[in-house]
């Protein structure tokens, strides 16, 4: 039942609950109508037993109540006097029985008959028999001991059909209850009120479901009728129809979505459009074809363009590469020339004596730069060539501390610059020293060279999960998001007289090590350059 409910249509869904919901509200105030008539009814019953209870009991002598206690004999006068006149109640007030009781009641309920009426008679209930009581007969029995005035029950059933009784007590001189006349109305007239009132609640309720259900029917698809059109233009547009408009609703909140609707579908035609001219710009489709095209075959489509843009930009890349290669090679031959000579140089005056061990200090540091020096330019020429290189297990923290010392001396000497370090000595990973050094030389320099005014330069190393982290921060300038983008690409750089080639050095020295560089930075605050490489398993 609930899959064939889940499988309806949207207005029969609707339709089906809004026809039960009318279903319960009508049942609902058909049951509690029934029940307010029918307490009101059963109020009116009693008010009448009541009453007739209340004018009879003045009109039977006390004495005579005496004497049918004392003798208990039905040919008495008295007996007769009495007999006579509960038995004319029936014929004036019809539906009513009357019966005058001992004024007390057993403990198994049973209850002295002292004069019964002549229809009680027919029923069986004769004078000087015993009378067994309802619950609610002896509770409005006993009520009206003890408050000594008229009182009555509810509804209830007893041995002979259903009944409302009037208890009124008769008081001897004394004070005391000498008798209870009881005052019975027949209650069958409330089972006939309330099958008359069912019959005319469910002729009415028949008229009322059939109304709402035409109501409902012609409400519904009106009000529906917005939302089937917008349906029906989502499977238009679904099988590639971009074209579909949707007319203004006159429902304000329906009108806005009619809007939005309208709006994506000329941006979906704008988009297809531009698609197949790529397409046609590109090859890779025809022209008149795509914009029919279903929206798996669009996307198909887009994977063709976008795998010719990645190639087109790898041969862009590899040109560059090329390019860069030719003229790392045009320019290394006359570069090494001149610095073969300064090396040479530079050993002549470290053999010489008679020099302070501060000189010695300088001029090995500077040899050992001029290598550096001749490392990179081999480092250029294999940047447009596959190169597999040796690696070796590093002490990432031992690399960083030789390479800070390096830089200590420019730092202090060219900027008012502050270096900060924890560098973790247990962090081992793979790579070559040479290039590591490298990458780290080019990033604390550009770093020093942001802090224009000074500031603060940080370096740290440390382990994140399977990597060895090496993490350089400045305070300097920083950069902002479309230069974060740009930055490792040929020929980009943000200095003056830069070339963008170191960066682009560091970039891929990393990449053949499996390693990756994160820069994160704002203008005005700093960058942190955080270059991760794999550990070395154990």
């Amino acid at each position: 039942m609930k899959d064939q409910i889940k499988n309806l249509p949207l207005f029969r869904k609707v339709l089906l609950f809004s026809f039960l919901i009318s279903l319960i509200v009508v049942f609902s105030a058909a049951g509690i109508s029934l029940l307010l008539q029918t307490q009101k009814m059963e109020e009116q019953l009693r008010n009448r037993v009541v009453e007739i209870a209340s004018l009879w009991s003045s009109t039977i002598n006390v004495e005579d109540i005496v004497i049918v206690k004392e003798n208990r004999d039905s040919r008495h006068p008295a007996f007769q006097k009495i007999f006579e006149k509960i038995s004319v109640v029936n014929e004036k007030a019809p539906y009513t029985n009357a019966f005058l009781l001992f004024p007390k009641a057993s403990a198994d309920g049973e209850i002295l008959i002292l004069v019964s009426s002549n229809s009680y008679e027919n029923m069986g209930m004769e004078s000087f028999s015993y009378y067994h009581a309802d619950e609610t007969f002896l509770k409005g029995f006993d009520e009206a001991l003890v408050k000594k005035q008229v009182t009555s029950s509810s509804l209830y059933r007893g041995q002979y059909g259903l009944w409302i009784s009037a208890f009124s007590p008769i008081m001897d001189q004394k004070g005391n209850v000498a008798a209870i006349l009881i005052f019975d109305i027949n209650a069958v007239i409330i089972e006939s009120f309330q099958k008359d009132i069912a019959i005319y609640l469910v002729g009415f309720f028949l008229i009322m479901l059939s109304l709402v259900y035409v109501i409902l029917n012609r409400g519904l698809k009106k009000v529906l009728n917005p939302v089937n059109e917008i349906i029906s233009g989502f499977n238009e547009v679904s099988n590639g129809n971009f074209n579909i408009r949707l007319q203004s609703s006159s429902q304000p909140d329906l009108g806005i979505l009619f809007e939005r609707f309208n709006n994506m579908t000329n941006q979906l035609s704008l988009l297809f459009e531009r698609l197949s001219a790529t397409s046609e710009q590109f090859g890779t489709g025809n022209r008149s074809v795509v914009p029919r095209h279903r929206f798996e075959e669009a996307i198909d489509e887009m994977e063709q363009i976008f795998q010719k843009t990645k190639l087109q930009r790898e041969l862009q890349r590899a040109e560059k590469m090329n390019a860069i290669g030719q003229l790392a090679a045009s320019v290394a031959h006359e570069i090494r020339n001149p610095m073969t000579v300064v090396k040479g140089f530079l050993q002549i005056f470290l053999a010489k004596e008679h020099m302070s061990d501060e000189e010695r200090m300088y001029i090995r540091l500077m040899i050992e730069e001029m290598k550096r020096a001749e490392t990179i330019i081999n480092d250029y020429l294999s940047l447009a060539k596959p190169d597999i290189e040796q690696t070796e297990i590093i002490d990432a923290g031992e690399v960083a501390s030789k390479v800070l010392d390096l830089m200590n001396s420019y730092a202090m000497m060219s900027k008012n610059i502050l270096l900060e370090s924890d560098l973790n000595r247990s962090v081992y990973i793979k790579g070559n020293t040479s290039e590591l050094k490298q990458v780290l030389i080019n990033i604390l320099k550009n770093g020093i060279e942001a802090m224009k005014d000074g500031g603060t330069l940080s370096l740290y190393v440390y382990k994140e999960g399977p990597y060895g982290v090496i993490q350089i921060g400045d305070t300097g300038i920083g950069m902002s998001q479309d230069q974060l983008e740009r930055l490792g690409t040929a020929f980009y750089s943000l200095k003056e007289k830069g070339t963008g080639i170191g960066m682009m050095v560091c970039y891929q020295i990393i990449d053949r090590m499996k390693g990756r560089i994160e820069v994160q930075s704002k203008n005005g605050k700093g960058t942190i350059f955080r270059i991760y490489v794999p550990l070395m398993e154990d």
